[in-house]
């Protein structure tokens, strides 16, 4: 059986029934079942009917609702890839933008440390540990920490950095990491950002992910200002934050930056140019940058006043 006609069979049983990625979905799930990255489709023949059967199986469970990431156990994440699955929050391409900051960061202050001295890098709320992945990956070599609360994520984010230098730390981030207050050079966060009224109208792209990774209070945005409290503990003079933010909130975050005592707020955009974080540094150091234009990002967007 040829490919395509598997590919363009589940392509149009997924957008009959509504969802939002169909075609893509569709060939993610086929190379899974092949055991192969989706770019190898366009060399595959033929699929045998055993595998046909499986690819069967799996549309429906996507058809049921059950995530692509779910079914498969993984998510893809720059360059990389982490294990995912119920109780945990799915990384989003959106995100990467983030990580993709914290690295040219890293990778563009490097020369002003001395060589013996590693950077130290917090990831607040960091669920799959996602960020702090792509940043031992990318821009190895720094003391990394991974903060997340929820015990249904924890053991995600302990498999996932299982064989990297992060230190992964169950805690709630108010109370986390104490020991490293003031000398900490990077603070990076993806936190729940949802209003809770948002709840009722969930995009169905994201019911799968757990509560506590989602909404944040009444305007979205109580964990952000934990994080901004946290960062500001945490950082050094010249030390920086990164924190992703939903549509809308660009302004609000900046202002809860500032009214924490952060300087040298900026807004960024994501590759679809949307506002999607939020940078700040503590006050004290401005040889150090706290903003640069990472390679694989569109030019970060004004100060947000």
């Amino acid at each position: 059986m040829k490919p395509t006609d598997l590919i363009r069979a589940a392509t149009a049983r997924l957008t009959e029934a509504g969802f939002p990625s169909p075609s893509a979905d569709a060939r993610v799930l086929l190379a899974y079942v092949l055991g192969i990255e989706p770019k190898r489709l366009i060399s595959v023949e033929s699929v045998r009917q055993d595998d046909a059967d499986l690819y069967d199986s799996v549309v429906e469970s996507r058809l049921s609702g059950t995530p692509v990431q779910h079914i498969m156990g993984i998510a893809y994440f720059r360059t990389g890839e982490v294990e995912v699955g119920p109780g945990v929050f799915i990384p989003r391409p959106e995100t990467e933008a983030l990580a993709g900051w914290a690295i040219d960061w890293l990778r563009s202050t490097a020369s002003s440390r001395p060589p013996t001295t590693p950077p130290c890098v917090v990831e607040l709320c960091a669920g799959t540990g996602a960020i702090s992945v792509a940043i031992a990956q990318e821009q190895p070599g720094a003391r990394q920490w991974a903060v997340e609360m929820s015990a249904d994520a924890y053991p995600y984010l302990c498999k996932n950095t299982a064989d990297t230098p992060i230190i992964p730390v169950w805690a709630d981030m108010g109370e986390a990491l104490h020991e490293l207050d003031g000398t900490v050079d990077l603070v990076v966060a993806n936190p729940p950002y949802i209003p809770v009224a948002g709840k009722a109208i969930l995009p169905s792209d994201v019911e799968a992910d757990p509560d506590l990774a989602l909404f944040s209070g009444p305007d979205g945005l109580d964990a952000t200002r934990t994080v901004a409290q946290v960062a500001r503990r945490l950082l050094k003079p010249g030390g920086v934050l990164g924190s992703e933010h939903g549509d809308g909130q660009e302004a609000a975050v900046a202002a809860i930056f500032r009214q924490t005592g952060l300087i040298h707020v900026e807004s960024h955009k994501d590759l679809t140019g949307r506002p999607r974080f939020v940078t700040a540094a503590r006050a004290q150091s401005p040889e150090i940058p706290v903003s640069t234009t990472p390679r694989n990002l569109t030019p970060a967007g004004q100060d947000v006043e």
